[in-house]
């Protein structure tokens, strides 16, 4: 709904005002049933020129003295004020359910589910839900004494755990003339996996089964393009003939595709210390999501923590997590621990 700046000031006004004397609820988990106390209710656009209308029509009247002017005045402003009513009634005794959403990476949207229940026997038309950041309002219907899950998308911009945020659930039901609506925060939240490293940088060499480091990274049998030169490739991959052909100065190294490794660790030590943490994080999410495509045994070991060797998708999402949540003011002087790669019963290879 298209809101004039007359109007969006005062719903602004009205909405610090609520959010303060609401500051003590925070987010709320479980089932959230809206009440009087819950719901706001002002003219919309159209009620306060609805208003205005009526005001002209009667002075005009009572100017005329018109008795049938009187007659359609009243019953219009009744119509007006029993609509009120009904605006109300359309959001009230509603309950809200939080749901879930799978892990993103950074820079995506995220999918959270809330599901809106409607106990009663009178069908909810017309139920708006407001999503910061989004332009549009998403608007259900909710047919009596049924359920229904509405899933919103959310932009992620950084890693790590993202509270869902505060949505305005709003109706201008049956004729336009009120604005009814709520607040709702609930206690969900999303894991933010950091963004995969792209283009991504050659896997680590891997080790054999007995623990011995092959001779070859992994990959290097099978030859599969060039690409540019980032930081912390071998020389020994640089494609000179390809170079000495271009009529770019700018490096270029040879790309492999997989091969039949080993085992791999992916250890925070290995990476090149010029790189900054975020690319990091980057780096080795795009190791993590390669190796289990690839059905290949690895171990993860950053700052503080080790996740031991295994693979699966139960491993592959403790590997992320552990990287979305990292946190380490200094890192290279972090120690590192042991923790389980995931909990029992997880995918093996």
């Amino acid at each position: 709904m298209d809101l004039s700046k007359g109007e969006a000031a005062t719903y602004r006004l009205v909405d610090r005002i609520a959010l303060r004397m609401r500051n003590a609820e925070g987010p709320r988990s479980g089932d959230y049933t809206l009440n009087r106390k819950r719901i706001y209710i002002l003219p919309s656009r159209a009620g306060l020129l609805f208003a205005g209308a009526m005001v002209t029509m009667l002075l005009a009247t009572i100017n005329y003295s018109l008795a049938l002017g009187y007659v359609l005045t009243f019953v219009l402003v009744s119509v007006g004020m029993v609509s009120m009513l009904h605006t109300y009634r359309n959001l009230a005794g509603l309950v809200l359910r939080p749901g879930r959403a799978d892990p993103v990476h950074a820079g995506q949207l995220a999918e959270l589910s809330m599901t809106l229940a409607n106990p009663s026997r009178q069908v909810r038309y017309a139920v708006q839900v407001e999503v910061p950041g989004n332009q549009e309002p998403l608007i259900h219907d909710i047919a009596a004494q049924a359920e229904k899950i509405v899933t919103v998308a959310i932009p992620t911009k950084r890693r790590g755990w993202m509270p869902a945020p505060r949505f305005t659930l709003s109706t201008t039901f049956p004729l336009g003339l009120w604005r009814a609506w709520t607040y709702w925060q609930p206690a969900a939240r999303v894991l933010v996996h950091p963004w995969p490293e792209t283009p991504a940088a050659p896997l680590p060499e891997s080790s054999q089964t007995d623990g011995e480091m092959q001779s070859h990274s992994r990959g290097d049998d099978d030859f599969s393009a060039v690409r540019p030169y980032r930081e912390g490739d071998s020389l020994r991959r640089l494609a000179w003939k390809v170079m000495a052909r271009s009529a770019d100065d700018a490096p270029l190294t040879k790309s492999f595709e997989s091969g039949s490794g080993g085992e791999l660790l992916l250890d925070w030590r290995s990476l090149p210390p010029a790189l900054d943490l975020e690319t990091k994080l980057s780096r080795l999410t795009r190791w993590v999501l390669q190796a289990e495509a690839a059905g290949q045994r690895f171990s993860l070991a950053v700052p503080g923590c080790k996740i031991d060797l295994d693979n699966g998708a139960t491993h592959r999402a403790a590997c992320l997590e552990v990287l979305a949540t990292f946190s380490s003011a200094d890192p290279a002087d972090a120690g590192l621990k042991t923790a389980a790669a995931a909990t029992a019963g997880a995918d093996g290879g």
